[in-house]
């Protein structure tokens, strides 16, 4: 059996929606941030949650390594897993401060200003990116083990 990396990603964004052991209430909230995002947009739902994820991702992240009594935060590759990880963190800090009413509000708008390139979580994804190129003289000192 092949597991689709769709499957994955869809199962794991209605993971994070569960709060309270309430599977039926985030499943609910999930098709209604289906359904409103394709009365919104000319391509399907999936279409902008895929390109959305795409403009959100990180390619690296930062890891603090100590040296001589020095904390830098250095740039680290990471792989697939953990840049899905750290964007749904980033869609979920974002959604939690946005002023709209229902929870399915917040995600659509969310995800369609990420879709479009703006908002928090892109401006979040610019902050990391400044913050490693600012580090990066220090690249010498991160040893792979």
């Amino acid at each position: 059996m092949v597991i689709d990396k769709d499957f994955i990603l869809f199962k794991k964004i209605l993971n994070i929606l569960i709060k309270k052991g309430k599977k039926t209430l985030a499943l609910r909230i999930f098709l209604k941030l289906l359904k409103n995002l394709n009365s919104i947009e000319n391509s399907s739902s999936w279409e902008i949650i895929y390109k959305s994820f795409n403009n959100i991702k990180p390619i690296i992240h930062v890891k603090k390594v100590r040296k001589s009594s020095k904390i830098f935060t250095l740039p680290k590759l990471i792989d697939t897993e953990q840049k899905i990880n750290i964007s749904l963190r980033w869609i979920l800090k974002s959604v939690s401060s946005r002023k709209e009413r229902k929870l399915e509000d917040r995600l659509t708008n969310e995800f369609l200003d990420c879709f479009f390139g703006k908002g928090s979580t892109i401006a979040k994804k610019q902050s990391l990116y400044d913050v490693i190129l600012v580090n990066r003289p220090f690249l010498n000192l991160l040893i792979y083990k």
